[in-house]
């Protein structure tokens, strides 16, 4: 039986789209159409649906409350929401609400693969406490303007370089820190890179589209004074965790675009860290005082107290900002890599050694629990005889100080 979507707002051809698309014996979609928000709860009223796509700009009522309403009468139907390039804001406001952000103009492809992208969330998230610690991040940085005008430039036919460098060029602070992962030496560059656009060259797309949001969120975050949490210590290891994920990605000879996806995720990885950190630190702290009292380790705590960790949370706020999967997976399973049952090496192998060797990497970490590659996971994909030359690659001293 087909799942049933239901399309709110004026955008009737994306509608029309969708519907031939899903004509096909072999999609799972049967689309309704709603131009109102009082016509869409009259259909919410009557009948069930799997999912519901929402344009922010409804006439009358904002497309964020109508989700918000429709949440609470069918919670478990996924929810989208769409918008204008130039209304970051309506990012923030779907925080808990929807459960991926997309921008205009977008086809019905692009929509489709929200949907399945959101389904795959949903298997593997911890439904309930994952929505409700959702729904207490209140102070959540939308993503910066370039980065939607990065994402826009990408997607046309005649995108290049030289354009996204000088999107990048145009915020100071994202400027910085794309030049400094440039000219670090893990790229064992001869030359200083000056302009962001020979860094765009040296780094890569997808590994510029994640360094743009890990340093507009942390310099969002750069007041956060909270005991036993550091944010430059977790930025510090956030490039570790990406560097060596990609070091390990190369050793297993995965192709570009696979090692540029794990150092991706391998910068994003702890960013939810900082969502809790910034929204609930109370309980955060707590957690950090309990993983040192248990001697466990922090996502343990966390799940304890929050029911879920920054590993789903930060996973989750990406899947809304819309990240490719098999980031948000690298993200979400980190620490438990076996709740994904896919076969071969992948981003999530990559940043889940990674992270556990760039804590064995860090000084300060020496006193406290530290985590362990997961051997059966390893040995599921016949690589637990690589762990050794993983470390032995990232774990060189001259590798570490690079970073």
């Amino acid at each position: 039986m087909k799942k049933r979507i239901l399309f709110v707002g004026e955008d009737q051809p994306l509608w029309q789209e969708f519907q031939q698309l899903s004509t096909g014996a072999e999609s799972v979609w049967a689309a309704d159409f709603a131009g109102t928000g009082p016509e869409a709860l009259a259909l919410v009223e009557r009948f069930s649906f799997d999912a519901v796509v929402v344009d922010v700009g409804l006439s009358g009522k904002s497309g964020v409350d109508l989700l918000d309403e429709i949440m609470q009468r069918q919670p478990n139907a996924l929810r989208l929401l769409l918008s204008e390039i130039e209304d970051a804001r309506s990012t923030v406001k779907c925080i808990g609400k929807a459960h991926q952000h997309l921008l205009k103009p977008c086809d019905a492809l692009m929509v489709s693969h929200a949907l399945h992208q959101a389904l795959e969330l949903q298997a593997w998230l911890p439904g309930d406490a994952i929505s409700e610690l959702i729904a207490r991040m209140r102070w959540v940085p939308s993503p910066p303007g370039i980065y939607a005008e990065m994402l826009v430039e990408m997607q046309s036919l005649n995108t290049s370089v030289d354009r996204i460098g000088e999107i990048i060029a145009r915020d100071p602070a994202v400027t910085a820190k794309v030049l400094q992962l440039a000219n670090s030496a893990m790229y064992a560059l001869h030359l200083e890179v000056v302009q962001p656009m020979e860094a765009v060259a040296y780094i890569g797309l997808e590994t510029t589209k994640a360094l743009v949001l890990l340093a507009h969120t942390f310099s969002s975050f750069d007041k956060l004074q909270l005991v036993g949490f550091s944010a430059e210590s977790l930025w510090q290891h956030s490039l570790l965790t990406g560097q060596f994920a990609r070091r390990i990605a190369a050793l297993e000879n995965s192709g570009p675009k696979l090692a540029e996806q794990a150092f991706a995720a391998g910068l994003l990885h702890d960013i939810g860290k900082l969502l809790l950190a910034a929204n609930l630190p109370e309980p955060f702290g707590q957690a950090l005082a309990l993983a040192q009292a248990k001697n466990c380790q922090s996502w343990e705590a966390e799940t304890q107290i929050f029911g879920a960790s920054h590993a789903e949370l930060g996973a989750c706020m990406l899947g809304i900002w819309g990240l490719p999967m098999p980031i948000i997976k690298a993200v979400a399973l980190h620490h438990c890599p076996s709740r994904w049952l896919g076969q071969g090496f992948s981003p999530l192998t990559a940043v889940h050694a990674g992270n556990v060797l760039g804590h064995e990497a860090r000084m300060e970490y020496s006193t406290r629990i530290r985590g362990e590659v997961d051997s059966v996971y390893m040995k599921d994909l016949g690589l637990d005889q690589r762990i050794e030359e993983w470390r032995r690659h990232c774990l060189d001293p001259k590798a570490v100080a690079a970073a």
